[in-house]
């Protein structure tokens, strides 16, 4: 029965190496040198979220060897263009960012998470985002990912258990009256979704690996 036990669960581990391995071949086939970043999509209800998430956007794609078309300037074009939503510009078709923009690829990020939780005796930030590439001409998904970062305190204090929960509760308070600087854990996401070798964007044209790493993506 151990025996068994322990098949059963190297099986399962070799399933779910399996499940995280991205397939690359539409991305390869149709790789882009520029990318179009739209309006991201805000589910949480922390009205900021979008705003300050499209600050840190650029500068890790454009690190990795693309052309970023400038993202306050593609806002003010689409809502210029009747579109001044991003549920509404998630939705149009991929053709019209190529007429628009003249964009090898688009870029759809949905933030999914952004907040501050108390947890018993610990509080945490969180930042949870996915992202979705697609080519303008074909409409094929050329890479995704979903990636959250996430900064913990008020674990510590003296007392015992009693010491921990009034840390954590001061630590909560204070988060509560200061504003919180979320952009290290939205760089923290990009950082996880863009660079990770195996699973991140491939280097793109402008940078110096750019097709040196591509084996790693198809083994």
């Amino acid at each position: 029965m151990k025996r068994l036990t322990t098949v059963a669960s190297l099986a399962l581990m070799a399933l779910a190496g399996c499940a995280a391995k991205k397939d690359y071949s539409a991305y390869f086939a149709h790789p882009p040198r520029s990318i179009l970043v739209v309006p991201v999509l805000n589910e949480t209800p922390t009205i900021e979220a979008q705003s300050v998430y499209m600050t840190t956007i650029t500068q890790p794609l454009a690190e990795r060897g693309f052309y970023v078309f400038p993202v306050f300037l593609t806002e003010m074009l689409l809502r210029d263009l009747g579109l001044p939503e991003a549920g509404l510009v998630h939705q149009l078709p991929l053709e019209r960012f190529r007429e628009y923009f003249g964009a090898d690829a688009v870029l759809f990020v949905t933030i999914s998470d952004w907040s501050n939780k108390y947890i018993v005796i610990q509080s945490s930030t969180v930042v949870t985002v996915s992202f979705l590439l697609k080519d303008t001409r074909t409409g094929a998904v050329l890479w995704e990912s979903i990636q959250s970062a996430q900064r913990d305190s008020g674990n510590g204090g003296g007392g015992g258990l009693v010491g921990m929960l009034v840390a954590a509760a001061v630590t909560y308070a204070i988060n509560e009256m200061v504003e919180i600087d979320y952009r290290p854990l939205a760089q923290q996401a990009n950082f996880q979704a863009f660079v990770t070798a195996g699973t991140g964007l491939p280097a793109g044209p402008y940078h110096p690996e750019f097709g040196l790493d591509k084996p790693q993506y198809l083994e």
